[in-house]
């Protein structure tokens, strides 16, 4: 390959870079970011605020990797005499002249769209200001009643504002309710099987719930974990509907819980 066909291969990779990607996903950060914060100030629950920094710090330190990446390809294309002339561009990107921001994220939109496909259902949002309380009665109203449609509306309506608390309300249920069933308090061993009795119900409400989502929820729960997965609507839409089926579980007798020996002749 003759110097001017590398030059052009590098200065064609150099403009494919993705540094408006890193813009966009910037953008999303600082959108959950603030929704995330306004979330803290009315829950005592960790909600992933020092993780999305931690995120965030790593997107800043590629970002300046790939500006470093670029320079040492201008460096290198100056070295072999095939770098910006008169009339050519840089393969930097300008400093003086930032690309155009990307479209702020809409988190009730991204809310309501989550939530339209986790309950497999279509709709816009009717927004609502609601009290996080009395949404969860609601939403366990709903879920009792096995009323899919209701429920997908309520949890859409509310918005991420009040969606977000919801698993404050939903997990010491849920972690209470198993210690009802099970005659004792729950821990992890219990997980697989409590999944197992209360999928089917999630699931009639949330049908994109996986079973691996439910028991995530279930450990949240019951071992005092410190999250449910990365999803907050999903963790949020799972929620309630877990505390209802928790609700129709029967309390174990003793003999099911620890079981007599077989005697032996």
């Amino acid at each position: 390959m003759d110097v001017a066909a590398l030059a052009g291969s590098l200065k064609s990779l150099a403009a494919d870079l993705p540094f408006p990607a890193f813009d966009t996903a910037d953008a999303c950060f600082e959108a959950a970011q603030a929704e995330l914060t306004e979330a803290s100030r009315e829950s005592n629950a960790e909600v992933g605020l020092h993780r999305l920094g931690s995120a965030r710090e790593r997107l800043d330190a590629a970002r300046t990797r790939l500006g470093e990446a670029v320079e040492a390809l201008d460096d290198y294309l100056a070295a072999i005499g095939a770098g910006s002339g008169p009339g050519q561009a840089s393969t930097a990107p300008t400093t003086g002249a930032p690309a155009a921001a990307p479209p702020p994220v809409d988190p009730r939109q991204w809310w309501t769209d989550r939530v339209n496909e986790l309950c497999d259902r279509g709709g816009d949002a009717e927004p609502e200001k609601v009290p996080p309380t009395r949404l969860f009665n609601e939403l366990l109203k709903a879920a009792g009643e096995g009323n899919a449609d209701a429920y997908c509306k309520r949890l859409r309506d509310a918005g991420p504002e009040t969606g977000v608390k919801l698993p404050g309300l939903a997990w010491p249920l849920v972690r209470s309710l198993a210690a009802e069933h099970l005659g004792r308090n729950p821990n992890a061993s219990d997980v697989p099987v409590l999944r197992d009795k209360c999928v089917a119900k999630v699931r009639a409400l949330v049908p994109k719930a996986e079973p691996l989502h439910v028991a995530e929820a279930l450990a949240s729960a019951c071992t005092l974990g410190a999250g449910a997965g990365d999803d907050a609507a999903r963790t949020a839409a799972i929620g309630p509907v877990l505390v209802a089926a928790m609700h129709r579980l029967p309390r174990q007798s003793p003999q099911d819980v620890h079981p007599k020996p077989e005697r032996r002749a």
